[in-house]
């Protein structure tokens, strides 16, 4: 970490709170002698671009809280010569509080600070007010937003680059910048300074994989397939727009959500208009649009877009347009080659990786719920990715900088926001819960004592916030106060009146892990006060929240008694946390839920707990039946990527749409529909943790358990890599019944086998069966 900074943050004499704005700022300096090493500290609110003598350096930083600032360090000694040399920087700013999640807050901002080293000396470019700075002639000010959860659309001219990021470029006429505070200031703005806590995203250049349509539109188009990654190098696609009005233009289909910049090289004599239009569906929305320069042009958006398909269109050009390059710069968190999994139904080899898939163009530079829409930290979103990404990756910063990021958010009060990274006003009292239930998830698979420190004062707060929350009998009370949003699921019809069971049962799963970390933190008065509360309130919900004569619980205690609303996510909560009792858990499960009495689910994030509670219970068969049913019938209907919700009852013809359904926001057609959301990966960690049977969920011990749940497969066989090195695990069902296994370890990791299966286990070059 860099503990003393050179440099001031800087900005222009704009007004705070001016919206969207693009600030370019620069620092030309003289070397006496080749540098024998340099590294550059940068920083900005909210985003950058830097370049050091014309050459692109990177992006960042990390989006992150006003108070817990991140800056990023880049080895850049061989960008640098003797003589002349300029450090360029475009910084971005939202510049207004109008965003539904409450991201992107906060004034402009650049920090830098480049230290050179010679033979003779180190010499330090910082920013200060001498930096030259001008907001960018080449970014249109006033343009519409994407919408209400997200940023400004983007209207670039291209015909005013100018070469300001070189080192011969006169910045005279710019003005001088304008200190706005130094780091570590008692006042400051931005009072802490972190080092990135995950490596820098991985980059990849991706083709279009297909042509969906054309469109001559009064113009001209040919050559499109050329731009394809099956195609061979050639003339590139070639748009006719001379004619007034003509609008020729090309879809072209990624095959899969991409998350990237897309860049294309054109070639326009005479200039014109080229614009992208995007969609995660065939509902596309214009959100760049470039103004070419006669010549060559390189375009690129400096904002990052998820998509599958791309619309590129060609207006008011003289002579025809050639595009010679259709790439998109895909970015996502760098994860090292991942597990596998296949088994005898290649749905779910489908259902696998599409979750894979899914999970991983969500890793960013944190979780994010969406990549489209609105790129947040969603705690319980980032949880469920949390358990595909040690049972897939077997990776554990992203999720831990996330966790982290959750506790510096923490309310006075000692709840954590819904979302992030910045503070915000979304109080979910259930996502308190699920942060808990992620941090103890990351200590049972690292056993990281710093981070259990760490974060021990938010979990300690966090669980007084929760004691406050009780009524008389030590139910969670009034979970439907005015400005929470008690979530439990995308279901209108749970009735969450004042004293909500499945919160109760959440909270009484709160204390029991609690109490698990208390030991873990060397707290056992903690420990022992909140196993102590538990077990009381696991008593009261039995008595007070359960149906009279039947086995399942009502969905809450309102003003008017118990309520009449029986549903599946009151009574998965139950026995998921240990409330329902086993025998109860199965009449529920028979006589309820596959039954048909409770209401469909159709929100993809509650099935975690569905598909867990039903491994648990034994009922493998059922869990794959839900996954086929469920996530095959996204297949059925083109998804690539799970969708935020999906209702199986609607038409065979229909997607996720605000016109289509599949939505909770049905005709709400302001609010862009999901169709890329991480926290329906379940099936994937389920299918490797559970039914291939390779648990890593305690691995911090250096712990495997191997008990596969077969269901209706005949055989499985994949793969899980570990800090320890790389797992191993085949089985096929036996004429017996009994499953023959055969499972390598890592020599230096237990084993914990069931018993129930025939297991040859490999570790070290020595074979043993059980």
């Amino acid at each position: 970490m860099k503990m003393e900074w050179q440099a001031e943050w800087i900005w222009n004499k704009l007004p705070e709170g001016t919206p969207n704005v693009y600030l370019e700022a620069r620092k030309s300096f003289v070397l006496d002698a080749e540098p024998l090493r340099a590294n550059l500290f940068l920083s900005a609110n909210q985003e950058y671009l830097v370049y050091l003598n014309g050459n692109e350096i990177g992006r960042g930083p990390s989006p992150s809280d006003q108070q817990w600032k991140y800056y990023d360090e880049y080895e850049v000694g061989e960008y640098l010569h003797k003589g002349e040399n300029v450090l360029a920087v475009v910084t971005y700013n939202f510049g207004t509080k109008d965003i539904v999640t409450g991201q992107m807050q906060g004034p402009g901002g650049v920090l830098a600070e480049l230290a050179i080293e010679s033979a003779a000396s180190v010499l330090t470019i910082a920013t200060d007010s001498a930096w030259k700075v001008r907001r960018s002639p080449r970014w249109v000010e006033q343009v519409s937003r994407q919408h209400q959860w997200g940023g400004f659309r983007e209207i670039y001219r291209v015909d005013r680059e100018d070469g300001w990021q070189q080192v011969d470029y006169d910045d005279t006429s710019w003005e001088h910048a304008v200190v706005v505070e130094r780091p570590g200031a008692a006042d400051a703005r931005w009072p802490r300074l972190l080092p990135r806590e995950i490596p820098p995203l991985h980059r990849e250049l991706l083709k279009p994989q297909a042509v969906v349509r054309t469109d001559a539109n009064f113009g001209g188009i040919e050559g499109e397939e050329n731009l394809l990654a099956s195609s061979e190098p050639g003339s590139g696609m070639k748009l006719d727009a001379s004619k007034p009005g003509s609008l020729p233009g090309a879809l072209f289909d990624y095959g899969k959500e991409v998350v990237g910049y897309p860049e294309l090289d054109v070639e326009a004599s005479q200039g014109g208009i080229v614009q992208l239009w995007y969609g995660e569906s065939l509902d596309l929305e214009l959100y760049d649009t470039f103004l070419l320069k006669g010549g060559q042009n390189q375009l690129k958006p400096f904002g990052r877009r998820a998509f599958r398909f791309l619309y590129v269109t060609v207006q008011a050009a003289a002579s025809p347009v050639t595009i010679s390059r259709l790439e998109t710069e895909s970015v996502h968190y760098d994860f090292d080659p991942a597990g596998t999994f296949r088994c005898s139904d290649p749905l779910l080899n489908r259902i696998w990786e599409i979750g894979t898939y899914t999970t991983m163009v969500n890793s960013q530079e944190h979780l994010e719920d969406c990549p489209l829409r609105e790129k947040a930290l969603w705690v319980a979103d980032a949880v469920v990715m949390g358990k595909v990404i040690y049972h897939v990756f077997g990776e554990e910063r992203l999720l831990r900088k996330c966790l982290l990021q959750g506790a510096r958010i923490q309310n006075v009060d000692g709840s954590i926001p819904g979302t992030g990274p910045e503070r915000n006003a979304f109080l979910l009292p259930d996502f308190n819960a699920h942060w808990l239930f992620g941090v103890y998830q990351h200590w049972l698979f690292t056993r990281d004592g710093s981070f259990v420190s760490e974060v021990w004062p938010a979990v300690d707060k966090l669980m007084d916030w929760f004691h406050r929350q009780e009524d008389e009998e030590g139910l969670f009370a009034r979970a439907d106060r005015p400005g929470w949003w008690c979530f439990i699921d995308w279901a209108e019809y749970i009735d969450r009146r004042d004293r909500v069971t499945a919160m109760s049962c959440f909270y009484y799963k709160a204390l029991r892990t609690a109490s698990e970390l208390a030991g873990a933190a060397g707290k056992p008065s903690r420990a022992a006060e909140w196993l102590q509360r538990s077990e009381r309130l696991r008593q009261t919900i039995r008595e007070t929240m359960r149906v009279p004569g039947f086995p399942v619980f009502a969905d809450c205690i309102g003003p008017d008694g118990l309520s009449s609303t029986i549903t599946a996510q009151t009574n998965f909560a139950a026995i998921w946390c240990g409330v329902m009792e086993e025998e109860e858990a199965a009449r529920f499960l028979e006589e309820w839920f596959f039954a048909g009495k409770t209401p469909a689910l159709k929100g993809a994030f509650f099935y975690h707990i569905v598909l867990e509670c039903l491994i648990r219970l034994n009922r493998a068969a059922d869990a794959l039946g839900l996954m086929r049913s469920y996530w095959g019938g996204m297949i059925e209907r083109g998804a690539t990527t799970w969708w935020e919700t999906f209702d199986p009852s609607t038409p065979a013809c229909t997607v996720p749409s605000p016109y289509q359904g599949n939505t909770p926001t049905y005709l709400m057609d302001h609010i862009p529909v999901s169709h890329c959301h991480g926290w329906g990966a379940s099936p994937t960690y389920v299918l490797t943790q559970s039914v291939l049977g390779i648990d890593v969920s305690r691995s911090g011990n250096g712990e495997i358990r191997f008990d596969p749940h077969p269901g209706n497969l005949e055989w499985a066989e994949g793969s899980v890599p570990t800090r320890y090195g790389p797992i191993h695990a085949a089985w096929k069902k036996a004429e017996d019944g009994v499953l023959d296994c055969e499972l390598t370890v890592p020599a230096s990791m237990k084993v914990v086998l069931s018993g129930r299966h025939r297991v040859a286990v490999r570790r070290g070059g020595v074979t043993a069966s059980e």
